[in-house]
């Protein structure tokens, strides 16, 4: 028990002491599976992960409260990549805390804290995005404590050439 006890303090003194760690790790997935569609991650949650894993950390030490309606930070929604590109960044952010609660020794309490932050977290950033597109769309059931910012993103402009002069005279003399 003391040693059960010990492990989950460890992990909750991690995640609120060192969260840049856990934000690494999660940018690291993320570089990895953009890597795959042969670009760079575009995260929206960049500037949000760290003070979010922090104020878990602080959930899991015991603060009341929920740690996304506790999280300072600027949140950009992009509604152009739909609510798919934001689950899957934070389908990669669980991953990477769930792992992170395994190997610091923490166990189904530890978990089950990080899963419900998680699950408030997602469910509040679908519900903004929602809300970005329809301000009659119903609020979020757990509010954010941060700065919600709409990206606007530019869609790549295909850069047309002139033809150089040689290949201009080819050109003409087919004709």
């Amino acid at each position: 028990m003391v040693e059960r006890a010990r492990r989950g303090a460890g992990v909750a003194r991690v995640f609120a002491g060192q969260p840049e760690r856990l934000a690494a790790a999660w940018r690291r997935v993320r570089f990895a599976e953009a890597r795959k569609d042969g670009g760079a991650p575009r995260n929206q949650l960049d500037s949000v992960v760290e003070p979010f894993i922090r104020e878990v950390g602080k959930k899991l030490e015991g603060k009341e409260g929920s740690p996304w309606s506790r999280t300072r930070a600027v949140l950009r929604l992009a509604p152009g990549r739909g609510v798919r590109a934001l689950h899957e960044e934070f389908a990669a952010l669980r991953r990477c805390l769930v792992d992170a609660v395994e190997t610091l020794g923490g166990g189904d309490t530890e978990r089950a804290v990080v899963n419900q932050a998680l699950d408030e977290a997602v469910d509040s950033s679908v519900a903004l995005m929602e809300r970005l597109a329809n301000p009659l769309a119903p609020r979020p059931r757990v509010p954010f404590a941060g700065l919600v910012v709409q990206l606007f993103e530019k869609q790549p402009v295909a850069i047309r050439t002139r033809p150089s002069v040689s290949e201009e005279h080819e050109r003409l003399a087919m004709h």
